[in-house]
């Protein structure tokens, strides 16, 4: 998958910016913090998720003092199929967003993925000592752009939470009755169960070669695993399901007194362990840094292996956080891929790199 076009108007920092990105495998994107280099990769992520990888609400993202945004970009598929995509949004005279490929009008959950991307940021060198929801977000970011059936069930199931709480919140308050859950149960565990089951099996995928990568940067922990924590045992849909029903009725009581529902993929996390150590407990950080940069290789490979083509890959402001050798085994893993990287300043080991000043001129490093 290559990006060759991006268009920006009223996004952020920028009034109109256009990048031609020709058939140079490396940008980056180079000028002093607060300029707008994230920007740019933030409108990639849109046209790949529909949603800001920096988490920011649609009124943050358009331009100061103007009620729109729209990014567009020309993508060249694996297949050589160019494809058009476009993201608009707006906020007056009424909120609204939508989504096109090739001038068709098509919903968020179409759109998710025809252009795929790993994106790394400067707060997932946290990964492992922050919060559970990040990791979380981790897999399912990457299984949505690989299935849309999951996507729709994880919206589905987090619309069902919703509910759910509310009933929750009512029967505490004594203006509705526990008999109410049942089918807000069924709906939960039905749901829940499939979110569940697609992280459990995209954790075992990504264990199959995380040793390999490891050792492949310098870190020989034999017996590291990635291992997803879950209430409950069940491996089949059915299973699941009914396990899930019993845990939701078990903690029924305990979730009408906090008026939020307890148990659920919601609620389950993920670890790496090495010896069955916990890495956040005894990684140094530059050791907990090599697990991440291995499990951004496996990222990477996973979307090629599951639609067939290459992701292109989203560095911000990355390489100040990295030593030389992490940052050389970064850039040669990712040879043959499209990268963009955000910077203050050109690493000395980046090669010919198409360089975008920004505020300033282009140039290519030889």
């Amino acid at each position: 998958m290559r990006l060759q076009h991006l268009s920006l108007e009223k996004f952020r920092s920028y009034d109109a910016r256009t990048f031609d990105f020709g058939d140079a495998n490396t940008h980056v994107f180079v000028g002093p913090n607060g300029i707008g280099k994230t920007n740019i990769l933030e409108a990639i992520s849109l046209l790949s998720l529909t949603k800001s990888c920096q988490k920011a609400e649609e009124a943050d993202i358009i331009a100061w003092g103007e009620d729109y945004y729209r990014v567009k970009g020309q993508v060249l598929t694996g297949d050589k199929e160019q494809k058009n995509l476009e993201l608009v949004s707006q906020i007056s005279p009424r909120k609204q967003k939508a989504c096109f490929i090739n001038d068709v009008k098509v919903s968020a959950g179409e759109m998710v993925g025809t252009l795929p991307t790993v994106i790394f940021l400067p707060r997932d060198l946290e990964l492992f000592n922050g919060s559970p929801g990040n990791r979380r977000h981790f897999l399912d970011q990457l299984l949505c752009q690989v299935s849309p059936q999951y996507l729709q069930t994880l919206v589905q199931y987090q619309k069902i939470l919703k509910q759910r709480n509310a009933l929750l919140r009512k029967i505490s308050d004594g203006v509705a009755r526990k008999t109410d859950l049942a089918i807000w149960d069924e709906k939960t565990a039905e749901t829940g169960a499939v979110v569940m089951l697609r992280r459990l099996e995209l954790c075992e995928m990504l264990q199959c070669t995380f040793g390999q990568e490891l050792k492949a940067l310098g870190e020989d922990w034999e017996g590291a695993r990635i291992v997803y924590e879950r209430k409950g045992q069940a491996r089949d849909f059915e299973s699941a399901k009914s396990e899930m029903m019993d845990l939701l009725s078990h903690f029924q009581s305990r979730d009408i007194i906090l008026q939020s529902t307890t148990i659920g993929p919601h609620r389950d996390d993920w670890k790496v362990l090495v010896d069955d150590r916990d890495i956040s407990t005894f990684a140094s950080r530059g050791q907990q840094r090599t697990a991440i940069l291995a499990l951004l290789f496996l990222e990477v490979s996973y979307l090629e292996l599951q639609r067939g083509e290459k992701p292109v890959v989203l560095l911000d402001d990355v390489f100040s956080e990295l030593d030389d050798n992490h940052q050389s085994a970064l850039l040669e893993s990712l040879d043959d891929h499209q990268v963009l990287i955000s910077t203050t300043h050109v690493p000395s080991n980046v090669h010919g790199a198409k360089v975008w000043e920004i505020g300033g001129r282009v140039r290519v490093r030889g």
